[in-house]
């Protein structure tokens, strides 16, 4: 599965009426607009890249080449002394010019500089989820998983072929995310999938039935809650969207700058 984050634009709209008479309103959409960052950084994996765009009016169809930025000035600074220089590479993406990885427990600043505007975000690249045990409850899967004060917790179910080796389906959004409830507590917390399909709840798929536990910067907890689309990190960017808790700073930018984990897939009994 591919876990980039995808996730939705916001853009501010403004509707305005202005009537001569009782009878006629004439309504105006505003448009203004806004800078888009979006970044996951997977640990472990190859860095994808941040990708800078611009929202589009809502009444226009989105396309990456009217929407990506090609000017954009950026850099990474990772632990707060490696500096990493980003350079353009094509549809809005930026990349550093060798493969570049991040490990738990590093902490990863974003600087930008887009038409004369500032970009700054943060994110702590989590460690991968401590899981203690799991159990089946009707259609979805739980796992007691160990937290940390600034990591938050997703769950997915995953459906592989005879012998365990290809993937069949899996979870397309998740049902929930969930951090530590009490920071002073050392509690285990219960995460769970969404349900699972009625015809993987039978033999032969019920015996091939996994479960993976993401890790993420909390940072993307209040993201998720103020997000109208729950769904695993890979959506698309458009020009729709409430008004979302981003984690991406600066006059008219917007944008999610996360740090990721995923956990090891578990066979469910």
């Amino acid at each position: 599965m591919k876990i980039f984050i995808n996730n939705i634009i916001s853009v501010l709209v403004f509707i305005s009426f202005s009537c001569e008479n009782i009878d006629v309103a004439d309504t105006k959409l505003e448009f203004k607009e806004k800078i888009v960052v979006r970044a996951e950084l997977i640990s472990d994996s190859t860095f994808a890249g941040v990708l800078f765009t611009r929202t589009l009016p809502v009444d226009e169809q989105y396309d990456l080449t009217k929407a990506e930025i090609k000017d954009a000035v950026s850099y990474l600074k990772i632990n707060g002394v490696q500096i990493v220089p980003l350079h353009y590479s094509g549809n809005g993406l930026y990349k550093p010019l060798y493969d570049l990885k991040f490990f738990s427990g590093s902490t990863v600043e974003l600087f930008g500089h887009v038409k004369g505007k500032s970009v700054y975000s943060k994110t702590l690249i989590p460690e991968s989820s401590a899981i203690n045990n799991t159990m089946r409850e009707g259609k979805y899967i739980l796992a007691s998983v160990s937290p940390k004060p600034d990591e938050v917790y997703g769950a997915r179910w995953l459906v592989y072929s005879s012998g365990n080796n290809n993937l069949i389906d899996a979870a397309g959004e998740f049902h929930s995310i969930i951090g530590q409830v009490n920071y002073n507590s050392f509690e285990n917390i219960i995460v769970r999938t969404s349900d699972i399909p009625e015809n993987y709840l039978s033999v032969p798929y019920i015996d091939r039935t996994f479960i993976e536990v993401y890790s993420f910067d909390k940072a993307y907890l209040e993201y998720y809650k103020s997000s109208s689309n729950n769904q695993i990190v890979n959506n698309t960017f458009t020009q729709g969207g409430g008004a979302v808790a981003w984690n991406v700073f600066g006059e008219d930018v917007i944008g999610l700058f996360v740090g990721i984990s995923k956990g090891n897939r578990i066979k469910v009994n």
